[in-house]
């Protein structure tokens, strides 16, 4: 073999681990988005189940289904005051992923006049400095 072959190998290796090396980043990459996307989807599932799962009855509205404006309202969810839910933190705790969760709760109109309130967790977050948003709503009504 020669210098030059020798050479070349070492260059196709550099180029093939170069590539690896992109697609390896590119996936953790993916990997921490879905891990964030779930961890958000958690948090919103966990709120709906509490809007759905306290007790309401006319003669005591549980907090977290009062009505609010129709932009919502910042609730919460983790008893700390500030509205800032934290939606990933790396295991080293250098990196901490934060969202701001928004309560909506309002009226359904209805035939029987019942009291049903729409109720709706919209968590807004950013990841990799690209907006994300993941929301979902529930009907509740009161309890006989």
């Amino acid at each position: 073999m020669t210098i030059v072959e020798i050479a070349m190998g070492m260059a196709i290796l550099g180029i093939v681990a170069a590539a690896a090396l992109a697609s390896f980043i590119t996936l953790n990459k993916n990997a921490v988005r879905t891990r964030i996307m779930t961890n958000a989807k958690e948090v919103v599932q966990r709120n709906i189940e509490t809007a759905v799962g306290l007790p309401f009855l006319s003669t005591s509205t549980p907090a977290i289904l009062q009505t609010t404006a129709t932009t919502g309202a910042a609730w919460d969810d983790d008893g700390g005051g500030d509205n800032a839910i934290t939606i990933y933190t790396s295991r080293d705790g250098t990196q901490k992923v934060t969202g701001t969760l928004l309560r909506i709760v309002r009226p359904e109109p209805n035939t029987a006049s019942a009291d049903v309130r729409r109720v709706t967790f919209h968590l807004d977050y950013s990841i990799f400095g690209i907006p994300a948003s993941y929301e979902m709503t529930t009907l509740r009504a009161l309890d006989k």
